[in-house]
């Protein structure tokens, strides 16, 4: 049993705990998210389209945004405020719905977020660490789950502005539950002042078997390490004395619609299968041990992104993964929160480990428990089937994912500090560089910006290929003796500070995505034709309806890094993490693209990044 002296040493200088000020305390104060002036969106709009368009293709999409201004795009945006004017947060269940909820593709790998924990030094590759590092792990997510439970993450600031913390109250706890035409989000979580505490199991895959065993005691503690590593070595041992499983969790990775039909017949066979179904959804979280031996974290990542389809369970929020050899990988769906929220919780276990120097120094008693429930489902032929084609459909997109995991050592956020160049706006300059050495021309980029500081808020899209950064970037390719040094640095400062100043606006819901889908929902709810704004080419070559090539975001300043899959078959997906002295990439793209290599970018990141390095030393002489 884990004490709470225990519990405190071990997390005593983590820098997410807060014992003075409550986790949600701010939620119900955020103000509601603001609706920008429609000139203001649309002269945006216009301003992310010039770079990637024709001067002729233009000049008609001008003309086509006149009129939208001057008529339905101004019915249509007085319509968009009288219905808003009773709502905390507008967009919310419309973004939920179009980007997530009404999404028939698979949520793995398609819609899913994968990460590894950058653990090395700490927990090197090796064999027979599997269980014990698995036990301490989990003992430090479920001390997580206890800090939403009391509120005592820290709630987020960002300049003095609190950030809303709603994300997190579905980050335990809950699944995306299958429908044919839609998928709801079941939560069962709750914090202590809501009332009872919910379901205190975890779910465990093991070699195509479900478990499942109650992770947290009657005093609402979590189970010390020992004592988790107990309960797994138990579902290990079992595992490898029985012949494998058909693999359930196969039918998760199937299309939504298909999965949906499913998992109604799996509830038809056997009123059993309802209630195991609801154990696995109300689950705290998603365990697997994993026969696996990645060597690299590019391999740790893959795994993490595709892996084992059979020992997955995708509509889980989160899911833990234990390769044989120690490594670790993580896996999340993107419909409950966005990567941060799963960056926080990656990183308090991170320094947790680390700190205890990845091994548990409490008690080792092991109290008498009860044992893991293997969920045995009543299964029939058809159920059969469904595993093995969904597990065929699955190879097949596994197949097309291709990813890379790179650290860039030269320098980092602190080289960057006496420039005053802000880390992830000067990032996107180097990228958009990168691209276009390799590529030959520049890619309509979306980038990650938080509109947190609104009630319920999740993001905006900031649109970061602009004139500025084009002009800048095509006045490095430049002979020296066209473009001198003080020229270049004053062209990259104005880059910077554009791409800056627009993610500042798009974070205060200023950007043109988020109001531009507002309209487009208003003129459905009554009932026009798609608007032409929608349907000019100009719309899509901008990156509009998921079609931006760069799909791009900063998830933090820490070691810890994900990922997911780009937006566009022939797109990449860019994230990084910006320390002091080194960036971690991850990039992400599709193989039967036969455009796209995120090896490639990476290297041409590496020299971009160089380059602006050498040229900001250079002009700093000057």
């Amino acid at each position: 049993m884990s004490s709470k002296k225990e519990e405190r040493q071990s997390v005593k200088e983590n820098p997410h705990v807060s014992l003075k000020e409550q986790t949600f305390y701010n939620d119900n104060k955020l103000p509601n998210l603001p609706i920008p002036t429609l000139h203001q969106t649309l002269q945006k709009y216009l301003e992310s389209v010039q770079p990637l368009v024709s001067d002729e293709e233009y000049l008609k999409t001008k003309a086509i945004v006149a009129r939208f201004e001057q008529g339905l795009g101004r019915h249509l945006h007085c319509k968009l405020m009288e219905k808003t004017k009773h709502m905390r947060n507008w967009l919310e269940k419309w973004w939920e719905d179009v980007a997530y909820l009404s999404v028939r593709l698979p949520l793995i790998p398609c819609m899913s977020m994968a990460s590894t924990y950058h653990l090395h030094e700490t927990w090197p590759a090796l064999k027979g660490c599997q269980i014990d590092r698995a036990a301490l792990l989990t003992y430090f997510q479920l001390l997580f789950w206890k800090l939403l439970r009391t509120e005592q993450l820290k709630p987020h600031y960002s300049h003095g502005i609190p950030w809303s913390m709603h994300q997190w109250r579905r980050l335990f706890n809950t699944a995306r539950i299958p429908g044919e035409i839609k998928d709801f989000i079941h939560c069962k979580f709750t914090i202590e002042s809501e009332g009872p505490v919910g379901p205190v199991n975890i779910l465990v895959l093991c070699r195509g078997h479900i478990f499942t065993f109650d992770a947290i005691d009657h005093q609402e503690m979590p189970l010390s390490p020992p004592e988790i590593a107990h309960q797994l070595s138990f579902i290990k041992q079992w595992c490898e004395l029985h012949p494998e499983g058909l693999g359930l969790g196969a039918l998760t990775v199937a299309d939504r619609t298909t999965w949906a039909k499913n998992r109604q017949w799996l509830i038809n066979i056997h009123p059993d299968n309802e209630l195991y179904l609801q154990e696995i959804e109300d689950a705290i979280s998603v365990l697997v041990i994993d026969e696996n031996e990645p060597k690299t974290d590019t391999e740790a990542l893959l795994e993490s992104l595709t892996g084992n389809c059979f020992n997955r369970w995708a509509d889980k929020s989160v899911t833990s993964i234990f390769f044989n050899n120690g490594r670790v990988g993580f896996s999340a769906d993107h419909t409950p929160f966005d990567g941060l929220v799963t960056m926080v919780m990656s990183h308090y276990i991170y320094l947790a480990i680390v700190e205890c120097g990845g091994s548990w120094k409490g008690m080792k008693r092991v109290r008498t428990l009860k044992a893991p429930k293997r969920l045995e489902f009543h299964l029939e032929e058809h159920i059969i089937r469904a595993i093995k084609q969904a597990n065929e459909e699955f190879q097949i997109q596994a197949a097309n994912v291709f990813c890379h995991h790179g650290i860039f050592t030269l320098y980092g956020k602190e080289f960057l500090r006496p420039h005053n160049f802000h880390p992830q706006a000067f990032f996107q300059i180097a990228l958009h560089s990168a691209y276009y050495r390799l590529h030959g021309h520049l890619p309509p980029t979306y980038v990650t910006a938080s509109t947190r500081q609104f009630y319920h808020g999740r993001t905006e899209t900031c649109r970061s290929c602009v004139p500025e950064v084009v002009e800048f970037v095509k006045s490095l390719e430049m002979k020296a003796d066209d473009k001198p040094p003080g020229e270049q640095i004053k062209l990259l400062q104005r880059a910077v500070e554009k791409v800056d100043k627009l993610m500042k606006e798009a974070s205060a819901n200023h950007g043109c995505d988020r109001h531009l889908l507002g309209l487009y929902m208003m003129s459905i709810e009554e009932g026009f034709h798609t608007p032409d704004i929608f349907t000019d080419p100009s719309w899509t070559k901008s990156g509009g309806e998921g079609n931006f090539i760069l799909s791009t975001s900063c998830v933090g300043y820490t070691p810890v890094c994900g990922c997911v899959m780009p937006m566009h078959e022939d797109g990449y997906g860019v994230f990084c993490s910006i320390e002091n002295h080194r960036i971690t990439v991850i990039t992400t793209a599709f193989k039967h693209s036969g455009k796209t290599d995120p090896i490639k970018l990476f290297y041409s990141l590496e020299n971009s990044l160089d380059d602006l390095q050498r040229l900001m030393k250079k002009t700093a002489k000057l």
